[in-house]
């Protein structure tokens, strides 16, 4: 009996959608990291989406029937996810803005979510740097992007990007 209520709790939490299980989640988080590597003078970035969210947030431009993290994903969703990302997420060094360059991505371990892993090529000797990152905002009003961000080793901050606040600036 204790175990049939259990699996009913569990079911009840997922939903069905073209033979792919999803999970409702009242939390609307990304989080991303950013570290700056002086040596190889890039920004390596990890951004950690729930995948239901970054299909909707697709799906409003009609980019639908990706599946990602599936063994059914489309052909060239890592595309589609640097572009998402290309328009959402920026990064700039004393005014210019750096171009990404889309390293790969992996599934989290309960599938449901995905980490995006991006570098920025930068600049010797920068003095300011902006980043700006308003993921999954078009989506929800209550969207919140944490984000972890290293720019030395002496040098750690956190700060929450929401509607409305969505850049952080750093002078080298």
């Amino acid at each position: 009996m204790k175990f049939s209520l259990l699996l009913i709790g569990l079911l009840s939490c997922a939903w069905t959608y073209k033979g792919e299980v999803y999970y409702d989640h009242d939390i609307h988080v990304s989080v991303t990291e950013v570290k700056w590597n002086a040596e190889s003078t890039s920004f390596e970035v990890s951004v950690k989406i729930f995948i239901d969210d970054l299909e909707s947030a697709l799906a409003k431009d009609n980019i639908t029937e990706l599946r990602i993290g599936t063994p059914k994903e489309s052909v060239g969703v890592d595309s589609i996810i640097t572009d998402y990302l290309d328009k959402h997420l920026h990064i700039s060094l004393d005014g210019i803005q750096l171009p990404s360059q889309f390293v790969g991505k992996e599934t989290t371990e309960d599938y449901k979510a995905i980490w995006c892993y991006v570098e920025y090529p930068g600049l010797k000797d920068p003095k300011k740097c902006t980043i700006s990152n308003d993921i999954l905002f078009e989506l929800y009003d209550d969207q919140r992007s944490i984000m972890d961000i290293r720019m030395n080793a002496e040098h750690k901050a956190y700060t929450i990007f929401e509607p409305g606040k969505s850049t952080w600036s750093y002078t080298f």
